[in-house]
This record gives C-alpha cells, sequence and structure tokens, in this order.
C-alpha cells in the first residue's frame, strides 16, 4: 500500500511539472509568436548581432553604440573585462534605449572574476582537471550553480562556458589552461557538470570551442590554425565532449575559426563553413541550439577579408549570431537587403530570429515584471564573495589531496609559449 502510494505521489508530482513546463513553453511560444509580427526586417536581423560593449566609451563610441541598440535593434551585448560599476552603468542606459530586452553574454569559465576583478576567481579549468572521483562532478556542478548565481544577479544570461577542448598539453598553445585536460571523456563529464549547474540556474551554457581547438599550436586570435587529423581522429576525441553536452541539453555551441581539410576541403575557417555548421554539427550531430561563430574580429577568420564580408559570410554558412561584430549597421542592411530579394531565404531568418527570441523568453524577458536593469550591485557583490569563498575552501582541500601530477597555472589570461629553440 505506502509503495503504491509513493507511486501515485510521485507519479502526480511529475505530471504536475510536466503540464507546467507544457504551459509554460505554450506561453512563451505565444510571446515569440507576437513579436515576430511586430519586428520589421532590419529589426529580425538585429537580433542576431551581438554588440561590445565599452564600460567608458568615448563620445564618438557612445554615440554609435545608442544608436545601434535604439536605431538598428541590435538585441544582445557582451562585456569584457574591466570594473564592474562602469560597465553596469552602461548596461543598464543600453536596456533603457532598446526596444526589447537586451541578451548580455560574458566569457566566464572560471567565473566572473574572469571578467571582473570584484569577484573572487575559481581555479582555471586546466587545474580542476585535477580533481578526482564523485566529489569532481559535485564540486563542478556546484561552481556552475555559483558562477550561474553571479551572472544572473548581473542580468548577464549567456555564459560563452565550458572549454570543452580536448588539449594534451596545457603549454601546447596559449589558452591551454582553459581545458580540463587532455582525455575527452574525462573533458565531457567535467564540462557536462558545469554546464547543468549554469543552466539549472538559467544561465545559458555555450560549449566551444567546436568541432575542437585543443590540438593545435597556433593561437586562432591571431592566426588561422590548420588541423590535419582525419574523421576518424575528431570522432573518437575532439568531438567526444561536444557530443555529449550535445546530448545532455547545452543551449549554445561556439564554433572556431581553424581549418579542418577533413571536414571541409576547401580549407575555410569553420566557423564559415556549411559543411562545418550545417553539415557535421546540425545534420550529423543532430545539435538544435543556438550556434555562435568565436569573435569575427579574430585574425583567424578576418585575415583578407573586410568586417562585411566576414559577417555576410558567417550568417550564410548557417551561424544563428554573430559575435562582436564591426560595421554592423551596413551588415544589418546586408542581410535585410538580400533576405528582402530572395538572395537568403526568409524562413532562414526567421528560424535564427525565433531561437534567440525564444532563449529571451525562457529567460522571462517578457514576463510582466521583468527588470533588465541591474541594481543594489554591492550587496550582490558581497553575498557572491562569501558563497565563492566557501566554495572554494573545498576545491582547494580536494585539489590538495589529489594523487594527478600539479600544473601551476599561470596569472592572467596569456601563457608565455617557447618553440623548440627555447
Amino acid at each position: 500500500m505506502r509503495l503504491r502510494l509513493l507511486f501515485a505521489f510521485l507519479l502526480s508530482v511529475l505530471t504536475t511539472v510536466g503540464c507546467a513546463n507544457h504551459a509554460a513553453d505554450a506561453r512563451h511560444e505565444a510571446q515569440v509568436e507576437a513579436l515576430m509580427q511586430q519586428l520589421s526586417l532590419r529589426e529580425k536581423v538585429g537580433q542576431l548581432i551581438i554588440l561590445t560593449i565599452s564600460r567608458e566609451p568615448d563620445d564618438e563610441t557612445r554615440v554609435l553604440q545608442d544608436s545601434l541598440v535604439r536605431d538598428c535593434g541590435v538585441g544582445n551585448l557582451i562585456v569584457m573585462r574591466g570594473p564592474i560599476g562602469p560597465f553596469v552603468e552602461r548596461m543598464n542606459e543600453l536596456q533603457n534605449l532598446a526596444q526589447l530586452p537586451l541578451l548580455v553574454a560574458t566569457d566566464a569559465e572560471w567565473g566572473a572574476a574572469m571578467r571582473f576583478a570584484e569577484y573572487l576567481p575559481y581555479p582555471r579549468q586546466r587545474l580542476l582537471g585535477r580533481l578526482e572521483g564523485p566529489q569532481a562532478l559535485r564540486l563542478l556542478y556546484r561552481m556552475g550553480r555559483n558562477v550561474g548565481k553571479e551572472l544572473r544577479d548581473l542580468n548577464i544570461y549567456v555564459n560563452y562556458a565550458p572549454v570543452a577542448d580536448a588539449c594534451p598539453d596545457p603549454y601546447d598553445k596559449s589558452d591551454g589552461q582553459r581545458s580540463f585536460g587532455g582525455d575527452p571523456a574525462l573533458v565531457a563529464d567535467y564540462a557536462a557538470a558545469y554546464m547543468h549547474g549554469m543552466q539549472d540556474e538559467g544561465i545559458y551554457a555555450c560549449a566551444k570551442h567546436y568541432p575542437g581547438h585543443g590540438a593545435t599550436t597556433v593561437d586562432s586570435h591571431y592566426e588561422m590554425p590548420v588541423v590535419l587529423y582525419d574523421r576518424a581522429r575528431l570522432e573518437s576525441v575532439e568531438l567526444v565532449p561536444f557530443k555529449r553536452l550535445f546530448d545532455e541539453g547545452i543551449a549554445m555551441v561556439m564554433i572556431c575559426h581553424m581549418s579542418i581539410p577533413a571536414i571541409d576541403s576547401t580549407g575555410v575557417p569553420m566557423s564559415i563553413s556549411a559543411p562545418c555548421i550545417n553539415g557535421l554539427l546540425r545534420d550529423e550531430q543532430g545539435f538544435q541550439g543556438t550556434v555562435i561563430t568565436d569573435a569575427v574580429g579574430m585574425q583567424g577568420v578576418a585575415a583578407g577579408r573586410t568586417p562585411l564580408e566576414v559577417n555576410l559570410a558567417v550568417y550564410r554558412a548557417g551561424a544563428d549570431m554573430i559575435l562582436m561584430p564591426d560595421d554592423i549597421a551596413r551588415t544589418i542592411d546586408a542581410i535585410a537587403d538580400s533576405v528582402a530579394c530572395g538572395v537568403f531565404p526568409q524562413e532562414e531568418l526567421d528560424a535564427k530570429v525565433r531561437k534567440v527570441l525564444t532563449m529571451k523568453a525562457r529567460a522571462g524577458f517578457f514576463d510582466e515584471g521583468f527588470d533588465p536593469q541591474v541594481r543594489d550591485l554591492d550587496r550582490k557583490i558581497v553575498q557572491a564573495r562569501r558563497r565563492d569563498a566557501r566554495l572554494q575552501k573545498r576545491i582547494e582541500r580536494a585539489l590538495r589531496h589529489s594523487s594527478q601530477p600539479e600544473i601551476t597555472p599561470l596569472d592572467g589570461d596569456r601563457t608565455l609559449v617557447l618553440d623548440k629553440k627555447g
């Protein structure tokens, strides 16, 4: 009898949760469809642009940013490194100008401290990769929850993390400390735990740098890497963590600026490769979430191309959003004109815009009472530091008892890489 009652109770709970989720999905879909009817063609394109904001812009930059948000309908921001106060003030200003709430993103791979010095930094991913046993996944999940709380306090709903690159040697390239390690199964486990923690706090996680940037000695900020692995190697190493994250529901994926001839024989960067984005990622691996590229100003894709050419190539290849572009107003006009004259299909644009608006809807942006302004910043920072300090002590204790060989993390984002001559 007790077992039957327990089963009936659990079934009723699951049914209630399922009904609530269905009702929320229906409400979000209705919100998105209503907005799709209201937005102009240019405003739809603006929803795909992720604008880099300056914490203390000069007068010319301020006027340009204001116009892009107010007049061009740019719908998203990315926050870079610096003191948090001026950034929050600028975010609030731009939110006031926006027709729809702006979806704000940042890179917080080891917490908000990666961008804002006011927060306490978690260890780099390479050091976290030394954690062992079941407690490793518990700690990484809890770290994801804490980082999610930090960002949600700031109305930052997208974190370009976790790094899902399997990187055998942390000193092989400039960002080796950003990888959990070289074992693809370990990277998959640890990245998934971190992702679930963030997404359980309502933050959209983003797997990067697809289809795997861990085995190159070239930094795509400065030139385009070329990887000559065959498909068998890619499927057994590089793609393993990404497939795991896709299967477990990660919201977003970031495409890297590197050439992999085994995927696209033309030699173009994966970020502007339809065989990579629409072929491998969507058709073969079944990813249905939001696709962005790494920043389009990086030389791995920008070398030899104008900003407008890069932006159009990213759109044409299948990416849903364009990260940190230049020449934004002309890009919006060019895409809108191409849709209007049938060069780019209207249904393709609408599908991209629906993804962005759905992310905003699920975050509650269109619900009554949502406030895009960041308030009570000092109090939130104090609370975050207390919360993070407790977890960081647990992580430090676990690392001290790790049997894995210690890797000393270097300060800052850059690693000094020596060539074979030293």
